[in-house]
């Protein structure tokens, strides 16, 4: 049997890099899964990829930073597919960012919008995941944080690594809150993991930044958004039922330098 046969997954931000891969990992392993993105085009190619290999897989556009859209969505899924049992929350974007110390020239307008893709995203998609969790018998939800919500990346603007911070300070309160009641919530900081958003500023930048900032990392090489699934998929198993409120680096040791 499939580790996650029987059980049904949401998987935000999944038409690309790390939720895209993340919803492979859940179907591949038997899950069914919903899948969401505010991009329709890059939803949709991600489940019918999903369905030409037999998965059981569905598609919704939602912009998670909208709490009508975030309610719809959870509650799409669980007429769907019956419940829901595992969520993997990925939406985030620093793309309007000011970089590194330089948030004084950083205008308000830039600063919510990050905070609201980032943050905001994270504490709506647990709302409503985990008020049906707990009266189902509970759950697992993962969050995504980044290296620059625990230290400082010079690559990453204050907005960016504050509500980074906050997916962290928030998902372990989920994690003590809801522990009695089944839920368990965890995080993962991903480390150098290639994805669309390094391509923001064109191909050439995003791979000079990433080269840069490998040699940062102890293992020197990018990760794959699949072996940032793996771990995510691994926290979501019943072989982590005892692992709630951690927040796990998968990034070559960058942090074990700290």
């Amino acid at each position: 049997m499939k580790q996650f046969a029987g059980k049904v997954a949401l998987v935000t931000a999944a038409g690309a890099g790390i939720g895209a891969a993340t919803a492979h990992m859940f179907a591949d392993r038997g899950a069914q899964v919903m899948l969401a993105d505010i991009n329709s085009d890059s939803g949709e190619a991600q489940t019918e990829l999903l369905r030409a290999a037999g998965a059981d897989v569905r598609f919704l556009r939602a912009d998670a930073t909208q709490e009508d859209d975030v309610a719809r969505l959870v509650a799409h899924t669980i007429e769907a597919f019956g419940g829901l049992h595992i969520a993997a929350n990925i939406v985030g974007d620093a793309h309007r960012d000011a970089s590194g110390n330089d948030f004084h020239n950083q205008s308000l307008e830039s600063w919510e919008h990050t905070m609201a893709v980032t943050l905001r995203s994270v504490f709506l998609s647990m709302k409503y995941e985990i008020a049906h969790m707990i009266e189902n018998g509970g759950g697992s939800i993962v969050n995504i944080t980044s290296l620059a919500g625990l230290l400082y990346v010079g690559t990453a603007g204050a907005a960016y690594a504050a509500s980074k911070a906050g997916v962290i300070r928030l998902t372990k309160f989920a994690a003590v809150s809801y522990a009695d009641r089944g839920v368990r919530v965890n995080c993962i900081a991903p480390g150098v993991t290639p994805t669309e958003a390094y391509n923001k500023a064109g191909p050439e930048i995003g791979q000079m930044v990433i080269d840069m900032l490998v040699k940062e990392q102890p293992i020197m090489r990018a990760i794959h958004p699949s072996e940032q699934a793996k771990v995510v998929a691994w926290l979501c198993s019943d072989d982590a039922a005892m692992v709630t409120g951690h927040v796990l680096p998968v990034d070559g040791g960058w942090t074990a330098k700290c």
